[in-house]
């Protein structure tokens, strides 16, 4: 479902939620009303802390894996994860690729940050989790 329907969805369920409730506080009474929406809030109270404590225990998702296999790149490969004030600039970048390496079916892939069966011209850096100032410069 696209945002712009969602969207919609959620302001009619909010207009029909308000329609029923004006329509329960006329047939019942503000009196009645009243009592209902406190043993309600009640309720609604628990059920947050609840989805709060089940947000809080669940783990962070890593961010997927980074890798270039059975590639032919010209220039350099650069692999950054979790990021955090990072500048890498290279000098000369880019020439003619070489030719594609052949693909080994069956092969076992890495996971995490890998580079395996490339053919790779220029320099290859690979990054994880810095949280502040990696600095790489080759000017050649």
């Amino acid at each position: 479902m696209t945002g712009r329907a969602q969207a919609w969805c959620g302001g009619a369920v909010a207009a029909l939620s308000t329609g029923g409730l004006v329509w329960y506080l006329v047939s019942v009474g503000l009196d009645a009303a009243s009592k209902w929406a406190g043993v309600l809030g009640l309720f609604v109270a628990f059920v947050g802390v609840g989805v709060s404590v089940v947000g809080l225990r669940r783990p962070t998702p890593s961010g997927g894996d980074q890798s270039v296999h059975g590639s032919s790149v010209g220039g350099g490969v650069t692999q950054i994860s979790g990021a955090g004030n990072v500048r890498i600039g290279h000098g000369n970048a880019g020439a003619e690729p070489p030719l594609l390496p052949e693909f080994r079916v069956g092969e076992r892939r890495l996971h995490g940050q890998s580079v395996s069966d490339s053919r790779i011209h220029g320099p290859v850096d690979q990054v994880h989790d810095a949280r502040g100032d990696v600095e790489i410069h080759r000017d050649s």
